[in-house]
């Protein structure tokens, strides 16, 4: 009975959101479950145009950090704005709507350079999280940010 609830609840959900959301779960349940590594994950351009390993282009806005506390309010936030926008603004253009997630994807992907690569390991989900909180707030400006 629970699941059936559960899984309403679940389909409810606007595509797009449900999509990367999902992806995001089970990017880092498989992270956790040591399926894959972090390092296999990260944006490494070296790595992507000398050994085409095209997937990096993508991971690197999957993984979230291990599974606490943190990792359970970013998938909040996500959840809650990107399903606010896909309602809201985008309601009927889902279309819009992703090309506005490739499009970020892209502006913060062409935005790192070799001294940020050098610096840290490199999984800019924190900047997706930013964009998508940050279009929310552009759509809904009187509205409080909770």
């Amino acid at each position: 009975m629970a699941y059936q609830s559960l899984r309403l609840e679940y389909l409810q959900i606007p595509p797009v959101s449900r999509a990367y959301t999902t992806a995001c779960v089970l990017t880092t349940a498989a992270v956790q479950l040591e399926l894959i590594t972090p390092f296999q994950l990260y944006f490494n351009p070296e790595l992507i145009f000398k050994h085409f390993q095209i997937w990096r282009l993508i991971t690197n806005f999957l993984f979230f950090g291990p599974v606490g506390f943190n990792f359970l309010f970013n998938m909040i936030f996500l959840y809650r704005y990107c399903r606010m926008l896909e309602e809201g603004s985008f309601r009927g253009r889902t279309a819009d709507f992703v090309f506005m997630f490739l499009f970020g994807g892209f502006l913060m992907t062409v935005s790192f350079n070799k001294k940020t690569l050098k610096d840290t390991l490199c999984l800019p989900q924190a900047s997706r999280l930013d964009t998508s909180t940050f279009s929310w707030k552009t759509y809904f400006p009187i509205s409080l940010v909770e």
